[in-house]
């Protein structure tokens, strides 16, 4: 992960911001995964929270990381074209792939759901048309680890990306009923994922314990947040 203006292939600690791509924001996209399969053996790292040096402070978190068990099956958000997919770069295991949704007013340029730690089905590459709902890979990750999903503004023969916005709220409303349904009454009243939140330590701090804070966050441990938002306590004062 890394943390420049603009960040080159993959990576969940970066971003930056330009001008959206045509079209603007998809709508009615399905879920990337199914809310049932996470596993909490590893940290919700919710979007737009700046969790150590390497998040951007203007953005935070680009993307959501969720838990889940290897071989999990990760489905297509929406029709789009595999145009990426690279060996991840943080130690982990499998590929990081990039599915373009809807291509930008300049050649290049579009709008992208990334899967970071994915093994890519058989049959597919880069160049691989897709449509919305299809399996298209599987976690590569173990137990303990969690995957991360993006929606990024490529950009630079989609090579870099910017702009990432929570892909929560651009869900089918179906699907996001769904999902924040199994995450407001299973997920995170579940004691795994309050005692991560409380202890999870990146830098010396704790970037998520302010979160569970019900005067502050009187709605609860939530999937979305403004970009930027640092609420990280040294573990020293806890």
């Amino acid at each position: 992960m890394t943390g420049p203006s603009a960040v080159p292939g993959t990576g969940g600690g970066g971003g930056g911001t330009g001008p959206m791509p045509a079209g603007g924001l998809p709508t009615g996209l399905a879920l990337p995964m199914a809310p049932e399969a996470v596993n909490l053996r590893g940290v919700v790292n919710p979007f737009g929270v700046v969790r150590w040096s390497l998040d951007r402070s203007d953005v935070g978190h680009p993307g959501i990381d969720i838990p889940v068990d290897e071989g999990t099956a990760f489905f297509a958000v929406g029709d789009g074209r595999i145009v990426s997919v690279e060996a991840a770069t943080d130690g982990l295991p499998g590929n990081d792939v990039k599915v373009l949704l809807s291509p930008g007013a300049t050649e290049g340029t579009g709008l992208a759901f990334i899967y970071e730690h994915a093994n890519l089905g058989a049959s597919l590459g880069v160049g691989s048309q897709v449509s919305r709902g299809q399996v298209i890979a599987t976690s590569a990750t173990s137990a303990a680890f969690t995957n991360h999903f993006e929606l990024s503004d490529l950009f630079n023969e989609l090579r870099f990306h910017q702009n990432q916005t929570c892909w929560v709220p651009q869900l089918d409303a179906s699907e996001r009923a769904r999902l924040q349904s199994h995450f407001d009454n299973v997920l995170r009243t579940d004691p795994r994922f309050i005692s991560s939140w409380q202890t999870n330590l990146r830098e010396g701090q704790l970037p998520f314990r302010e979160l569970l804070n019900a005067e502050k966050y009187p709605g609860g441990a939530q999937l979305c947040y403004p970009r930027g938002t640092d609420v990280r306590v040294p573990a020293s004062s806890s």
